[in-house]
């Protein structure tokens, strides 16, 4: 049904075994990898007294993949973003991009948060065009691709609108179009779609799935909604409670174009039983405070 492994679970350091996949169903996976972490840790608090978070993460998105990550909340999952972001510094590990270390550095990807975050003294087309602007990239270009991609997100009529003359989708839906009209190859989504109710949430995701699968741009998307992993994912993640670390890597077998009727075949059904399964699970520990831990 799937390609399914665990991560060895390391003792407090740096290495981790990469996970390995038992057979391919994606050509993404042969394609160059676009974004790696390797043993990636991050603690807060004292060095008294640290409070570990992320607990040697490795993991890998390929050139045109889409990866999601879910987990216990509290696992560190937006935390990981901040690092990739470079808002963060690593404590340990790499983060690679390219090929090239960018641990610390900022400016490499497009962001999308769980609200919207559109300025509103701003029009939504200059909301659009803002990382683009920031990156140096002509006006009168920057506007003439955000109009087409807006008239894509049913934002026709609304350019010159101003963030609260809309709906809550429809914000949602102006945040994705600036992330994907970021300079930058690789989209970070960070549960775009929560603060949705149950239509708009499925409707997002039907656009989102017709919008990346012509686009195929490099996604990180982390969500608490197992359907939705598997809806729109090529390789799922399951991190552990916190300190997190990778314990499974799922290849999503279901062939592409996707469409949300595959949701209701026995496949899809019985990964997402074994998915709900193994996160009840780590949401046990976490309540427990053995994290993702043998004890």
């Amino acid at each position: 049904m799937s390609s399914v492994t665990g991560q060895k679970e390391h003792q407090g350091t740096a290495q981790t075994q990469q996970p390995h996949p038992v057979h391919s169903s994606d050509a993404s996976v042969q394609a160059p990898v676009k974004l790696e972490l390797d043993g990636v840790r991050k603690s807060f608090g004292s060095r008294r007294k640290p409070l570990p978070v992320i607990d040697g993460v490795s993991l890998q998105v390929r050139e045109g993949e889409f990866v999601s990550l879910i987990g216990p909340s509290g696992s560190g999952k937006s935390t990981l973003f901040h690092l990739i972001g470079g808002l963060l510094q690593p404590d340990g590990g790499e983060i690679r991009l390219d090929g090239r270390i960018i641990n610390g550095e900022r400016g490499h990807i497009g962001y999308m948060p769980q609200q919207p975050a559109l300025f509103p003294w701003r029009t939504i087309e200059e909301n659009v065009v803002l990382d683009r602007e920031i990156n140096g990239i002509p006006r009168r270009e920057s506007l003439d691709e955000a109009r087409r991609w807006m008239a894509r997100a049913g934002l026709s009529g609304f350019e010159t609108a101003y963030p609260h003359m809309l709906s809550g989708g429809m914000q949602q839906r102006a945040s994705f179009v600036r992330a994907l009209l970021s300079p930058h190859g690789l989209m970070c989504l960070d549960e775009p779609f929560s603060a949705l109710d149950a239509f708009n949430r499925s409707e997002m995701q039907a656009w989102l799935l017709d919008i990346w699968e012509e686009t195929r741009r490099s996604v990180l998307f982390i969500t608490h909604h197992i359907e939705e992993a598997l809806l729109l994912s090529d390789t799922i993640y399951v991190l552990s409670g916190r300190p997190s670390s990778v314990l499974k890597r799922i290849e999503v077998p279901f062939p592409r174009p996707r469409r949300e009727e595959i949701a209701e075949s026995p496949e899809f059904l019985a990964l997402r039983r074994e998915l709900t399964g193994w996160m009840k699970e780590e949401q046990r520990k976490s309540r427990e405070g053995t994290g993702g831990r043998s004890v």
